[in-house]
């Protein structure tokens, strides 16, 4: 399972103009058996900081840099997308599998 959250090469201009880091692609992680998963549907943790995304954090994300995740599939984008609660978010499209 492969999960990516990228941004464009200008947005990451503009983050590190604002004196942040941020790698792009960044790895994410689904993970079941965190604290915060309900019903097993997991969790997306950020590369090695741990902190979660949800679909709350993402949406800004997209709206003022542009981002967006990758799956190596349509099983994957499922199960990020139930674990970011996205159809409630309307950013559905911004979930994609690698092509």
């Amino acid at each position: 399972m492969r999960i990516k959250l990228h941004f464009p090469a200008e947005s990451i201009a503009k983050i590190t103009a604002m004196g942040l880091r941020q790698a792009s692609p960044e790895t994410l992680r689904l993970v079941t058996d965190h604290p915060a998963s309900r019903y097993g549907i997991g969790v997306i943790l950020r590369g090695k900081s741990g902190q979660q995304l949800s679909g709350r954090q993402f949406a800004p994300l997209v709206r003022t840099f542009g981002a967006w995740i990758e799956c190596d599939s349509e099983q994957t984008a499922q199960r990020v997308r139930k674990a970011m609660a996205i159809p409630w978010t309307d950013m559905d499209d911004f979930i994609r599998v690698a092509t």
